[in-house]
C-alpha cells in the first residue's frame, strides 16, 4: 500500500477494440452446429444478443488445424492488441514514448516472444521500457495485470504505465459432446481492452486491489489441451462459486476503508455469464441500475476473458458520469478458483 503521502494511480483512460465482424447469437448457434434442445437453450437463455469473433465467415472451417488457432490467435491478438492500447494512449494524451510500464495478459494463446514484446515493437516503444506479461489466469488477468502495474507506480510515482488484455476465446473452442463446451460457444467472445495509469494527472483513483483464493476449486475453471487443441474447463458450480466470491471480495475492498455497500455507487463486475450476474446481484442486494453496465457488455459482447472487466469500466465511465468522491468496485473471476478486485475513487 501507498504511504499516507502517497497518491494513488489513478486511470488516466480505458479503451477498447473489438473484430470487425459481429455474429448474432443465432448465427453462431447455427455455426457451432448444435441442433438439440439443450445446448440451443444455452444460447438462447445467455442475455446475449450478438458476439464479435477474429472470424471470417466467408471461409470460417469448423475443423480448424491447431496451426489454423494459433495463426488466428496470433493475428487477432496483436491487431486487437495494437488498436485497444493505442486508443488509450490517445485517450490519455500520451505518446507512445511516454509509457515506461507495459503489462499484457492473455490466456486463449501463446506467443513466444510473448505478447508484451509484440506490442513494445509494434506501438513504438522505448527500448527502456519496462514490462510483465501475465499469462494463464483466466478471466480475471487483467486486474492482476493492474495489479503489477499498481505496485510499479506506487514504487516510481513519476512513471506512466499501460495496460493490455486482449482475448481470440474463438481460437480455444472445441467441438465435442460435453455440455461444459457448449456453454462456453454461447457465451465466449473475442476482444481487446487497455488502461493508462499515471500516479499524476485526473481519473478516479485506484485506492486498493485484494486478491482471494479458494485453491480447492482449482479444477472448476481453466483450459486442458486434447491433441494440443486448447478446451475450455467450465465447471456447473462456477455460477455458485463465482457469486459468491464476488460478494466476499466487495467486503474485503469496503473493509480497507470502512464503507458499507451503500457508500459505493459503481459496481464494474466482470459478465461471467447471465446466472452468475443474477446471483452476484441478489448476494450483494443491488439494484438494476448497478447491474446494468456488466448486464449491457454481456448482451452486445458476450465473455471476453480477461478483457471484459475494462469493457464494464469504459461503460461506466462513458455512461454512468460518475462524480468526484463516488466510489466504485471493481471485481473479476479467474481460475485458481479466485476473485481480483480493486477499489476506485473518483
Amino acid at each position: 500500500m501507498p504511504s499516507e503521502r502517497a497518491e494513488p494511480p489513478r486511470i488516466a483512460a480505458v479503451a477498447t477494440a473489438v473484430p470487425p465482424h459481429r455474429f448474432p447469437q443465432g448465427e453462431l448457434l447455427r455455426l457451432a452446429g448444435y441442433d438439440d434442445e439443450r445446448r440451443r437453450g444455452f444460447f438462447e437463455a445467455s442475455g446475449i444478443v450478438a458476439r464479435h469473433l477474429w472470424v471470417d465467415p466467408a471461409t470460417f472451417r469448423p475443423d480448424e488445424s491447431v496451426d489454423g488457432l494459433q495463426a488466428r490467435f496470433r493475428a487477432g491478438a496483436l491487431a486487437l492488441g495494437e488498436t485497444a492500447a493505442r486508443r488509450a494512449l490517445a485517450g490519455a494524451g500520451w505518446a507512445t514514448a511516454d509509457v515506461d510500464f507495459l503489462a499484457t495478459t492473455t490466456c486463449t494463446g501463446r506467443l513466444t516472444p510473448s505478447l508484451d514484446a509484440h506490442l513494445v515493437a509494434r506501438l513504438g516503444c522505448r527500448p527502456d521500457v519496462q514490462r510483465v506479461h501475465v499469462g494463464d489466469t483466466g478471466c480475471a488477468s487483467a486486474m492482476v495485470a493492474l495489479q503489477q502495474a499498481w505496485n510499479h507506480l506506487c514504487a516510481f510515482p513519476d512513471r506512466r504505465a499501460l495496460i493490455v488484455a486482449v482475448e481470440i476465446c474463438s481460437a480455444a473452442y472445441f467441438v465435442d459432446e460435453r455440455l461444459e463446451s457448449a456453454v462456453a460457444h454461447a457465451i465466449f467472445a473475442d476482444g481487446a481492452g487497455a488502461m493508462a495509469l499515471s500516479a499524476r494527472g485526473a481519473g478516479p483513483a485506484v485506492v486498493a486491489h485484494r486478491t482471494l483464493f479458494r485453491p480447492e476449486h482449482l479444477d472448476a475453471m481453466g483450459f486442458e489441451y486434447p491433441g494440443g487443441r486448447p478446451r475450455v474447463v467450465l465447471s456447473k458450480d462456477v455460477r455458485r462459486l463465482g457469486a459468491g466470491m464476488m460478494a466476499e471480495m466487495a467486503r474485503a475492498l469496503m473493509e480497507t476503508q470502512g464503507l458499507k455497500r451503500d457508500d459505493v455507487q459503481h459496481w464494474i463486475l466482470h459478465s461471467a455469464g447471465r446466472r452468475v450476474l443474477d446471483r452476484a446481484r441478489t448476494l450483494l442486494e443491488l439494484d438494476d441500475t448497478h447491474m446494468a453496465p456488466a448486464r449491457a457488455v454481456l448482451r452486445c459482447h458476450g465473455n471476453m476473458s480477461s478483457a471484459t472487466i475494462l469493457f464494464v469500466l469504459d461503460h461506466v465511465l462513458r455512461h454512468a458520469a460518475p462524480v468526484v468522491g463516488e466510489w466504485g468496485a471493481m471485481i473479476a473471476l479467474g481460475p485458481g478458483f479466485a476473485a481480483e478486485g480493486a477499489l476506485l475513487r473518483w
